[in-house]
């Protein structure tokens, strides 16, 4: 689909998970929305590491972003990660988004996601804000949550080593927003 030059298309770039992983998130999601919260919970489908989130860029800018990732596929091996802790963002007095932390080789990730982030800022693209934090996102709130309720979910458990895998893919990404939630298509793809 081409599109007009004018318009931007929304981008990030990610470690795909694998549907095991997706489905034991599916389970623990599931034990969430039995509190009842006001969330808008994370379809399994898109559940994704994001180490770099682009924003809107301009179409022109694809192959310049494959072009500057494609020398660091060659130097990353792949990383095992697991489920980790829950946590939210910013923090439990605030909360607004939910999530499941990741354990594992997180050193040589953080290397990985550094360099990425020096090789999009020489083409002009910003550096994201927050400090890295390896984490799928479970789900947006969108509404107070009880305080003990909170608590009580980030003291699930999920830290087994039956729930880890191997991040050895990178994804370049496009996301297109509507009424029915974001829709992830694949620009480029790279394999460690």
């Amino acid at each position: 689909m081409d599109l007009e030059p004018h318009k931007t298309i929304r981008t990030f770039i990610a470690c795909p998970i694998p549907m095991a992983i997706s489905q034991k998130i599916s389970l623990v999601q599931d034990q969430l929305k039995a509190y009842h919260w006001n969330v808008k919970w994370v379809p399994v489908s898109n559940m994704h590491l994001t180490l770099s989130f682009l924003g809107n860029i301009q179409p022109s800018m694809k192959q310049k972003i494959i072009y500057a990732i494609d020398p660091l596929i060659s130097e990353q091996k792949p990383v095992r990660l697991f489920l980790g802790n829950m946590g939210v963002f910013p923090n439990t007095r605030r909360p607004n988004v939910l999530w499941i932390g990741l354990n594992g080789d997180i050193g040589p990730l953080m290397t990985f996601q550094k360099r990425l982030q020096d090789a999009l800022k020489h083409l002009g693209i910003s550096e994201n804000k927050r400090h890295f934090k390896a984490h799928l996102t479970l789900g947006r709130i969108k509404g107070p949550i009880p305080k003990n309720q909170l608590a009580k979910a980030l003291c699930l458990d999920i830290t087994e080593e039956k729930n880890q895998f191997i991040c050895d893919r990178l994804v370049f990404y496009q996301s297109q927003l509507s009424s029915k939630g974001a829709q992830y298509s694949i620009l480029h793809e790279w394999h460690f």
